[in-house]
């Protein structure tokens, strides 16, 4: 696949809007901390998706190395969720 620079600066775009709307998310839409908290993770989930799809050229690897992130990512969330278990019961 062939990225072009109008392709890089759509995706730029996208980040600098996404960052724009994690600072401006707290002002405009006045939640619990627990859910502004889980609003900035999914913002920052799809900026991390980005970021790993265009300039990481992740999109265009084989399914090989697609399998070896997602085992990554998994086994980086269950120490997420072992460390908030022992926190929540501590």
């Amino acid at each position: 696949m062939t990225y072009t620079l109008s392709l890089y600066t759509k995706v730029l775009v996208g980040l600098l809007l996404l960052t724009l709307l994690t600072f401006v998310q707290p002002m405009l839409y006045h939640l619990t901390p627990g859910n502004t908290a889980g609003v900035q993770l999914g913002i920052s989930a799809i900026k991390v998706g980005l970021v790993s799809a265009f300039y990481m050229h992740l999109r265009s690897e084989n399914a090989y190395l697609k399998g070896y992130i997602v085992m990554a990512l998994i086994i980086l969330l269950i120490f997420f969720v072992i460390v908030g278990i022992d926190v929540a019961y501590s």
